[in-house]
């Protein structure tokens, strides 16, 4: 059966203001109102899902909102629209009580909440909040654990649970969610997260990266499927990338250099989140129009549609999107208008 193909809006809750390669470069200063008042544009114009990053200090004099009360807040505010966060964080809330919140979300959006869970990897964010950070591979171990208890609280009418890391006695979590909460983990630059999303996930999920180094990290799951006797094809495949749209190249050329001249104004100390994002896309050294088109959804109408048509055919069947241009709407809209109708 054909996948429906859904298309999420990455609501900005941080300011990276002239930082190309980093999301919404367009964005100056945090604040509520445009946010709510974009999300709410967002379900009007038929994006399908609103995503919630999840980090403790990002961005512009380091602000951000905090991740779940803002899908609360979210899902109040809008009617259909998805709430699912951006990689939440296993180590920022225990995992028994996040049950009892994604519940409770569940019931205020009306079964419209899904769960796209992480194990955390900036080890400044983890040391300010006095988190421990440990190895990769046990705060990976950990976030399994957090999976389990999750699972059985939100699942069945009493669960215990005795981990290395977690535990749980006949514990009670009622009222059950709506319907039953999706699991979306990603990203595949580790093996033992790589084993943890086929043992866990609906839906497998990749940061922004070019379709070469997307159909590398399909392989690699793929080859984890065969490992663990799991079908590869019943794994949803999601992918988070920016987008900016215009009629011609030159309106993109100067669309970039006023987002670039943004930079100045930006205080953020997230030189670790940057040095990251650089790794995973190397080809964005020199900040030409081409460099970022390769990397990202740039570009006019058709060729975007191309972009999202070669994705789809590797087997991609939700978007995250981040507008480059935000709080201007024009990328927004024309994708909605333009894009989206196209290639559903």
């Amino acid at each position: 059966m054909k996948k429906t193909t859904k298309f999420g809006f990455c609501a900005p809750i941080f300011a990276h203001p002239g930082v190309l390669f980093f999301r919404t470069p367009g964005y100056r200063k945090l604040d509520w109102k445009t946010l709510k008042e974009s999300a709410q544009k967002a379900e009007k114009l038929g994006y399908d899902s609103l995503f919630i990053a999840d980090h403790l200090f990002l961005g512009h004099e380091g602000e951000i909102w905090e991740s779940v009360s803002t899908m609360s807040a979210l899902a109040a505010l809008t009617k259909k629209i998805e709430i699912v966060p951006i990689h939440l964080c296993d180590s920022f809330r225990h995992p028994s009580v996040l049950a009892k919140t994604l519940a409770t979300l569940s019931h205020i959006s009306n079964g419209r909440v899904t769960l796209f869970y992480d194990y955390g990897w900036r080890k400044e964010e983890f040391d300010q909040y006095g988190l421990d950070f440990m190895t990769d591979e046990k705060r990976i171990e950990k976030m399994g654990e957090g999976l389990e208890v999750i699972k059985g609280l939100t699942t069945q009418d009493r669960f215990s649970f005795s981990g290395e890391y977690y535990s749980v006695s006949d514990a009670v979590c009622t009222p059950k969610p709506v319907k039953d909460i999706p699991i979306w983990l990603g990203e595949a630059n580790q093996p033992k997260m790589v084993e943890q999303i086929v043992k866990y996930a609906d839906v497998f999920n990749s940061t922004p990266c070019t379709l070469d180094a997307f159909e590398k990290k399909l392989e690699t799951v793929k080859a984890e499927c065969k490992k663990q006797g799991r079908d590869f094809e019943d794994l949803e495949i999601s992918y988070e990338t920016q987008v900016l749209i215009r009629e011609t190249d030159e309106e993109l050329k100067e669309a970039i250099r006023e987002l670039k001249s943004l930079e100045k104004d930006n205080t953020s100390f997230d030189e670790d989140k940057l040095e990251e994002v650089k790794k995973e896309n190397p080809g964005l050294s020199d900040g030409s129009l081409e460099s970022l088109k390769k990397e990202f959804f740039i570009g006019t109408p058709e060729e975007v549609k191309e972009k999202v048509q070669a994705f789809k055919e590797k087997g991609v069947s939700h978007f995250m999107l981040w507008f480059m241009d935000y709080p201007d709407a024009k990328s927004m809209e024309i994708f909605a208008n333009d894009v989206m109708p196209y290639v559903r």
